[in-house]
């Protein structure tokens, strides 16, 4: 596509019956030759595209485009004006990115002209512009005579910048795409929002800002996330297209101590490659910032000085977890110093006011584990309140679920069973702790994966020989035609685990594991209107199961749903107050035979308070279950209510049909549920149980 400012380049170049230098086009659009250059080159590919020769470049003359035979101006017009249209959020960004890069101050009428929109309009779009700023705490104000401006401290206005092009970039465009190519992909994302200021510095610092990442990787010997690339490459384009134009900032003396607490950063070389590359003499405070903003990336592979304090802190926020939530697990002494690590560099994010890099499972985090999240933000806010003069809430909070990520992780982790394995390798863009809970969820369900390691994109891209593994197991899309690579979820959803046990599981031991997968994946679905964490506890119990089917278990012995029920396991249309009275009546009839005591009742009642809406398996029908090693078999009853109660379930209740199974093992009652699935999944069968007058009848439509 063409941009705006290109489209003026070629109509004045056709206009004019002379070459144009680059500086006479820079002077017209009011930007930089080297701005110029890039522009130029964009047009030539947009001219390729029909088989146009290319833009004339004469040395000493200038610069021609030929268009005698009309080819262009049809062209253009066949495409319209080539201007792009913007959405409402997009005038709001392009609006928020102006105040914070180009004008000093404007006015309601002048952003009207640029944009081509009415002035009421733009007023419209100005409120959600200070809304926006707001929650970056950068103060909008608008003044007669004065216009529309920004006045808050350069670092603000700073951080205000790397946030809008961060989702900028994120929406636009994605991320490896940012790095594969160089970063010429926001290039092109930045000119369609009209960033003049931005498209310049990028323009003419990109290969120099990549140099200095790289440089600063080697000489720490680190590697650093791609979200982490992103970041770093933001700051120092904003930095540097800041310091360009004469901005300055600064920090208050007090806090350069905290600053400088780490160690490993060469203030003097990185300045003298910044001047040296650049020309900008970056003073003392904006070498802080930069060391900041480094010290702020998680970094693979580093040596950073983890302190005691930071020890202390990550196994006190562990131990809280464990208290509150009743959870026991093991933690290890590797995680221990990942969160201290991560506890080490969040004071420096901190310090700037800035979330942690951008992670895809953030939310599914917050969503899959709320109590693990709230009690880990509790109790952060609380120390760092103590530790720490200002801390931002918004912040702070987000840096809780980063944590809460790595105690998931341990709370998911499943010891690997010894057995011939697959070796994998993660590529994951985000953070340590999100490809940890990756490795943990693979290990946990499939015991034939064996991990060798996880690495970025940029890493798996720039790899210089074969890797050692089977299979890419990636949290974004990859292709390789040296290796299968398959895109998941990092919290594996169950298509991304019905991929995975269709690529390791099928016709091992010479059993043939297809209906079983159809069964079990049938079950989970029909569980997909439960809350997150109840779908990963469910789909985790049924791909168990499976696993030790392919161990080689003696499916005969496995009993069928008539085998379990008779009509003295049975109720029709009886009455219950409430959920936990329904649990005891089903429970009872399974008691009064022998089969199970009041403990296991009180149990399953127990269980429910606890998960609230878990037993809903389908809308009306709950499945409360439990596993009882003592029992010798599994066994089973069913009960239909007079009038439904609620379960607690968002989407299912009212519940009308129980279900109750308990079993001795893992794997003893699969064959009844996938005969379960099947009865309740046939509409007509699944009317007739609930309409039945009497257990016989009940049973006979079961059977």
């Amino acid at each position: 596509m063409l941009y705006e400012r290109c489209i003026h380049i070629i109509e004045l170049l056709i206009r004019s019956r002379q070459p144009m230098t680059s500086s006479e086009l820079a002077g017209r659009l009011s930007v930089s030759t080297r701005t110029i250059r890039s522009d130029l080159d964009v047009i030539d590919r947009w001219l390729a595209e029909f088989s146009h020769e290319p833009v004339v470049r004469v040395p000493g003359l200038g610069i021609l485009l030929n268009d005698s035979d009309g080819r262009i101006q049809r062209e253009l017009e066949e495409q319209g004006t080539g201007v792009y249209i913007m959405s409402s959020r997009e005038r709001v960004r392009s609006i928020t990115g102006w105040l914070l890069t180009e004008e000093p101050s404007t006015s309601i009428a002048g952003i009207a002209d640029r944009l081509q929109v009415s002035a009421a309009t733009v007023s419209n779009d100005l409120q959600k512009v200070k809304t926006w700023m707001n929650q970056f705490c950068i103060h909008m104000i608008s003044r007669p005579h004065t216009g529309i401006a920004v006045r808050d401290s350069e670092s603000n206005i700073r951080r205000g910048c790397v946030m809008l092009l961060r989702e900028m970039l994120e929406t636009g465009t994605h991320q490896q795409d940012l790095i594969g190519m160089r970063f010429i992909q926001a290039e092109n994302v930045l000119r369609k929002y009209r960033m003049d200021a931005l498209c310049e510095a990028i323009s003419m610092w990109r290969e120099d800002i990549l140099f200095l990442i790289r440089q600063l990787q080697e000489s720490a010997q680190v590697t650093i996330s791609d979200n982490g690339f992103c970041a770093m490459f933001l700051y120092l384009l904003t930095a540097f297209s800041r310091r360009y134009r004469g901005c300055r900032i600064s920090v208050g003396r007090q806090n350069y101590t905290h600053i400088k607490a780490q160690s490993g950063f060469d203030f003097t070389r990185i300045h003298d490659l910044i001047l040296d590359r650049t020309g900008l003499d970056m003073d003392e405070d904006e070498m802080f910032f930069i060391h900041a903003q480094w010290m702020s990336l998680r970094k693979f592979g580093s040596s950073q000085d983890i302190n005691v304090e930071n020890v202390l802190i990550a196994k006190e926020l562990i131990a809280e977890v464990k208290d509150s939530l009743e959870l026991e697990f093991e933690e290890g002494d590797d995680t221990v110093l990942e969160l201290a690590t991560h506890l080490s560099v969040m004071q420096y994010r901190l310090f700037l006011n800035i979330p942690a890099e951008h992670n895809a499972a953030l939310t599914e985090i917050e969503e899959t584990f709320p109590d693990v999240c709230q009690v880990v933000r509790e109790k952060l806010w609380s120390i760092l309140r103590m530790r720490m003069e200002h801390v931002n809430r918004e912040v702070c909070s987000k840096e809780a679920v980063y944590i809460s990520m790595y105690i998931v992780a341990c709370i998911l982790k499943n010891p690997l069973e010894d057995a011939a394995k697959k070796n994998v390798i993660i590529v994951c863009n985000s953070t340590v702790a999100t490809s940890r809970i990756l490795e943990n969820r693979l290990g946990a369900i499939f015991s034939n994966i064996n991990v060798v390691k996880a690495i970025s994109y940029h890493e798996f891209v720039n790899s210089p020989e074969p890797l050692p593994c089977d299979l890419i197991i990636s949290t974004l899309p990859l292709e390789s035609s040296h290796y299968p690579c398959i895109t998941v979820n990092p919290l594996l959803k169950l298509e991304d685990i019905n991929k995975l046990m269709g690529m390791f599981m099928l016709r091992m031991q010479n059993v043939d594991l297809n209906k079983y997968i159809s069964a079990t994946i049938n079950i989970a679905a029909r569980s997909l209107e439960l809350k997150p964490e109840e779908r990963i506890k469910l789909s985790i119990e049924l791909a168990r199961d499976i696993k030790d089917e392919v161990k080689g278990l003696d499916k005969s012995r496995k009993p069928a749903l008539r085998n379990l029920l008779d009509e003295s396991l049975i109720g029709v249309k009886v009455h219950a107050k409430n959920c936990y009275d329904a649990i005891q009546i089903a429970g009872n009839l399974l008691k009064d035979q022998g089969y199970i005591t009041q403990k296991h009742i009180d149990e399953m009642i127990r269980i429910k308070r606890r998960l609230g809406g878990y037993m809903v398996i389908d809308r009306g029908v709950a499945l409360p279950h439990l596993l009882a090693p003592e029992l010798p078999g599994p066994c089973m009853s069913v009960i239909t209510l007079d009038k439904p109660v609620k379960f607690n379930h968002a989407e299912n209740d009212p519940v009308k049909l129980i279900v109750m199974l308990l079993s001795n093992h893992n794997t003893a009652h699969i064959k009844v549920l996938e005969e379960l699935v099947d009865v309740l999944g046939d509409a007509r069968k699944r009317e007739a149980i609930e309409a039945a007058a009497s257990a016989y009848e009940l049973l006979s439509i079961i059977s």
